[in-house]
């Protein structure tokens, strides 16, 4: 599986972190199929009430309202523009999921109330002035695997 980050939303993560500090942030990842396994994340959101040193939490009522704006805004063209996974940031500790992070996901994609086919996590942080990100889908089967990810920039950066 291939996810690209679109130029704009990295600038939205790299401020994110920026403003998050040594405090975990994240969100959601939305975006566009392109081929089979081969994803663009077009919007990025970040959570309003960001973690701790060493924490993140969903908020669930801002993670629904960002969902249905998303899902409005693309006119519900679920087979085109859909739900990708959730994005976290890791200030303090390595670009690598936690145990809590796997446990979250596997739950996640073997709820009976999830409706995709699979689910992305991404961390990210701030390394020295660069910025550092890995990526893992995890699917309903119990299958996961890292991702190959490509985070673009804005010209200029």
């Amino acid at each position: 599986m291939r996810i690209t980050v679109a130029p704009d939303q990295t600038g939205k993560l790299i401020a994110a972190l920026g403003r998050a500090g040594v405090r975990e942030t994240g969100g959601q990842l939305f975006g566009e199929q392109l081929a089979p396994s081969d994803f663009r994340v077009t919007h990025l959101t970040v959570q309003a009430r960001p973690g701790t040193v060493s924490r993140f939490v969903v908020d669930l009522m801002q993670a629904a309202r960002d969902a249905i704006a998303f899902f409005h805004r693309t006119n519900h063209t679920y087979g085109r523009y859909n739900y990708i996974g959730e994005w976290h940031s890791h200030p303090s500790f390595a670009v690598q999921p936690s145990g809590t992070d796997l446990d979250t996901m596997r739950n996640l994609v073997r709820d009976p109330r999830f409706a995709g086919n699979f689910a992305v996590l991404m961390i990210t942080k701030i390394d020295g002035a660069a910025l550092s990100a890995a990526a893992w889908v995890f699917d309903p089967r119990g299958q996961e695997s890292t991702v190959n990810l490509e985070v673009e920039v804005e010209q200029g950066h």
